[in-house]
């Protein structure tokens, strides 16, 4: 697979929150990012008790996300630095998933809205509801804390590239092997994170951010 057809691919992924991988707990982080790959979840579906006219609709947004994703992706392959790849790669998948959420409100009641929004929190983890702006502001993060949250982001994100350097230039059987102990230190490099977003909060923000996730939701 040459370099153009993997950061298609992995955009594509990122953007539409599909796994690249098939064990459940890659499944689970693969979902993270995107409104679109949780509702491609049978059991965020039952959840929300989504009815055949609404899972039609989404099939048929997916599709054309997917296509669009497809030519805005392709090209990144193309640029040389590794850090603008994956910041416009990033800035790509946050572009679909507003214009998703935005769809998703038009489409869906408000109840089930809402109950999306629950799950999508408690599945992206505490790193990314601290320095998300919407509940920044419900929690009222100071200026102090929000600067905090952000350099842990950053910091977390190097991290995370530092581990997948160089494996995507290695032969597919070894590539394949890499990614495997590449999962399960990310794994543990978010976990970290998650527990280090949490002590950023004080008591009552602790409080607002487990009750802005509703009831606890298993992923499959």
């Amino acid at each position: 697979m040459n370099r153009v057809r993997i950061w298609l691919v992995m955009g594509v992924a990122v953007a539409l929150g599909v796994s690249l991988v098939s064990d459940a707990q890659a499944q689970r982080r693969g979902m993270r990012g995107s409104f679109l790959g949780l509702l491609s979840v049978d059991a965020v579906q039952k959840e929300l008790k989504l009815s055949d006219e609404h899972l039609g609709k989404v099939k048929e947004m997916t599709e054309k996300f997917r296509t669009e994703a497809r030519e805005k992706f392709g090209a990144l392959g193309e640029i040389e630095d590794r850090q603008a790849r994956y910041a416009k790669m990033r800035e790509l998948s946050e572009g679909f998933d507003e214009n998703a959420r935005k769809a998703l409100h038009e489409m869906l009641p408000r109840e089930q809205m809402m109950r999306l929004y629950q799950i999508r929190l408690q599945v992206r983890g505490n790193l990314f509801a601290v320095n998300n702006g919407w509940m920044a502001n419900r929690m009222k993060l100071t200026d102090e804390q929000k600067k905090k949250a952000a350099d842990l982001e950053t910091a977390t994100r190097e991290k995370t590239s530092a581990v997948f350097s160089g494996i995507r230039e290695l032969p597919e059987q070894e590539r394949r092997q890499k990614f495997t102990e590449a999962r399960e230190k990310i794994a543990k490099v978010r976990a970290a994170a998650d527990e280090q977003a949490v002590g950023i909060l004080n008591a009552e923000q602790k409080e607002m951010l487990e009750k802005a996730k509703g009831e606890k939701f298993e992923m499959p």
